[in-house]
């Protein structure tokens, strides 16, 4: 398992490529609205674009949650159908807001404590904070991710994981 919200994924599947990028496209809604009323399963649960063998989405939800994740993906022809890799990232904007927060952070909580004569506890206040974001964002990340993780492997009929 990796710490940092970031995944690197390889699938096999039966389908072959046309047949798997057909699935996909049906489950993608190119131009959802900007608030999404309805709630249980959706028909199409995703938003992104499909250029060639080639698609970036993510999934549709009801409420607004930042910490969505983007799915850039290929998938290729073989001999026993396809193989589909995926990597699956935040927002570039959330790394840049969150790189931003956590550098602010630090900075006022470092010139906090090097401001006063320097004791040991009280630079572990503004490391410990940070250390509780980065970790709240990484789960939160890899909650959201294993949603569409599993829509994925049924929309491709997913045997295994390379």
């Amino acid at each position: 398992m990796s710490f940092l919200p970031y995944e690197k994924l390889s699938y096999r599947s039966p389908l072959t490529q046309e047949e798997a990028m057909k699935r996909l496209s049906v489950k993608i809604d190119p131009n959802p609205p900007f608030l999404n009323w309805k709630f249980g399963k959706l028909e199409q649960p995703f938003k992104g674009e499909i250029n060639g063998n080639k698609f970036r989405i993510s999934k549709i939800l009801s409420n607004s949650r930042n910490s969505i994740p983007y799915f850039f993906g290929e998938i290729r022809e073989n001999n026993e159908g396809s193989t589909i890799d995926i990597i699956i990232k935040p927002k570039t904007a959330q790394i840049g807001a969150l790189a931003l927060f956590y550098g602010i952070f630090l900075f006022g909580g470092l010139t906090f404590t090097l401001t006063d004569n320097f004791i040991w506890p009280e630079i572990l206040f503004p490391v410990g904070v940070l250390v509780f974001l980065y970790t709240i964002t990484t789960i939160a990340f890899k909650f959201q991710a294993s949603f569409v993780k599993d829509d994925l492997e049924e929309i491709f009929e997913i045997k295994e994981m390379k």
